[in-house]
């Protein structure tokens, strides 16, 4: 199975067809190279991305325009779709045999497209020009490796932490949330923010995300985990004594301090952000939401890791998808030297991508200063933090995991009379079963 190691973006560098061509002979279907994109052949290079917000439109031509200035007799064409269709559309394509050159994948599908050939290992075709050992931040990279693979190029990540309302805090006369912190400190400051008037409240303490993926860095930090690290099984690990504790933990904070609004009330609430409109004090959320905070300016905030449980070992999940060339592709070559042009941190389009995500090569980071950004730095240094999730350690997990984890956490964490070891212990079965199905 897989033990999920590092990837980067890159150096810019022309790779010599011979090369591919004698590593490996003999399969054309995997072969790394056919063409030479400073020859005089015509040739095309499809990329298939998810991505089709205003500066990734910008970010992908940019990189094409680029590289067709410099390369004449290739032509870039960008197929992007919103999320659900690309997904869609890429399913159909590979049943077909005919997926684009490069195409974006997320991490839930690492390693299930290079255990499927879907995906070429970009080391070889890397040798010379990029250094994933050396260039991308060593957490990042044991995360996204696959056996020692390197399946994609990474265009970003992010993590999660705690934002707190600093005006929330200054009124209740109480400091501001520090790195290291521990759970019940973060359940003492939640219960202290929690203003009620009567059965109304004002103002809650804390929200946290119920999500499947979001409440397993508090699991990890409690020393549980939702599978085995090979992923084969939940038994023994989604109902340990560890995972346990930790759901009751987070139980409590809804049931007993009675400090975070539930999924209930959020839904009622329609919408709204109750941290952006200052009725939350502290609010779990990613990265990616400190850009639309700083242009509030009716919020003051700060951003902390988040709180450890038992273990007292910082934990934070990261979000990512990288470039990948695929198998079939008849122009790996080309395809590797666009993959350069689009994600090095050297070319313009590599360094848009830190705009909105998270830097995870060296260079990239020295250059966009991220680690001194007051916010952006925290959650950078969280990538030190991400816990190999069960996304990276199983494929087939956030299929199973949406269908059967995600429903059960809401129910068990917001019932207070639930058996929580005993829902967790009946779950396991179902789980196992439909992960080794999913397999099969």
């Amino acid at each position: 199975m897989k033990k999920v190691k590092k990837l980067s973006p890159l150096f810019i560098v022309l790779f010599l067809v011979s090369v591919f061509v004698s590593a490996c002979s003999g399969n054309e279907e995997t072969s790394p190279a056919t063409g030479n994109s400073s020859g005089d052949e015509p040739i095309e290079i499809r990329v298939a991305t998810w991505q089709t917000e205003e500066t990734a439109v910008e970010l992908f031509n940019e990189a094409k325009e680029s590289f067709e200035a410099e390369h004449p007799n290739v032509t870039i064409k960008i197929e992007a779709a919103p999320y659900e269709n690309y997904m869609t559309k890429l399913q159909t394509e590979l049943a077909a045999g005919n997926p684009a050159d490069i195409i974006q994948v997320g991490e839930q599908n690492f390693q299930r497209y290079m255990d499927k050939g879907i995906l070429e290992d970009l080391t070889p075709l890397a040798e010379g020009s990029f250094d994933f050992d050396s260039e991308i931040i060593p957490n990042v990279k044991e995360l996204m490796q696959v056996d020692g693979k390197n399946p994609v190029m990474s265009v970003g990540a992010a993590t999660i932490g705690v934002y707190y309302n600093k005006k929330l805090f200054d009124e209740a006369n109480l400091p501001y949330p520090e790195e290291d912190w521990t759970w019940e400190e973060f359940v003492e400051l939640a219960e202290k923010l929690t203003i009620r008037e009567g059965d109304k409240f004002v103002q809650y303490g804390a929200n946290l995300n119920l999500g499947k993926d979001w409440v397993e860095p508090f699991i990890v930090s409690n020393g549980g985990s939702y599978l085995s690290e090979d992923g084969s099984t939940s038994t023994g690990f989604l109902n340990s004594d560890a995972t346990v504790d930790a759901f009751q933990k987070i139980s409590d904070l809804y049931n007993v301090s009675k400090v975070a609004p539930n999924p209930a009330e959020l839904v009622a609430l329609k919408g709204i952000d109750l941290f952006a409109t200052g009725q939350v004090a502290m609010n779990v959320n990613g990265s990616w939401a400190q850009a639309d905070l700083q242009k509030n300016p009716d919020i003051e905030f700060g951003v902390v890791s988040l709180p450890t449980m038992s273990t007292g070992e910082k934990a934070s999940l990261m979000y990512t998808s990288g470039m990948g060339i695929s198998a079939k592709s008849k122009q790996k070559d080309v395809a590797w030297e666009f993959l350069l042009e689009l994600t090095s941190p050297e070319t313009e389009a590599g360094k848009m991508w830190a705009q909105s995500n998270l830097a995870v090569t060296n260079k990239l980071l020295e250059t966009s200063a991220q680690t001194e950004d007051p916010y952006l730095g925290v959650f950078v240094e969280q990538l030190d933090h991400a816990i190999e999730s069960a996304y990276y350690q199983n494929s087939y997990w956030g299929s199973v995991g949406d269908k059967l984890l995600a429903p059960t956490i809401q129910d068990l964490l917001l019932d207070p009379n639930a058996d929580i070891k005993q829902k967790l212990t009946d779950l396991t079965t179902q789980i196992d079963r439909e992960l080794k199905q999913a397999a099969e």
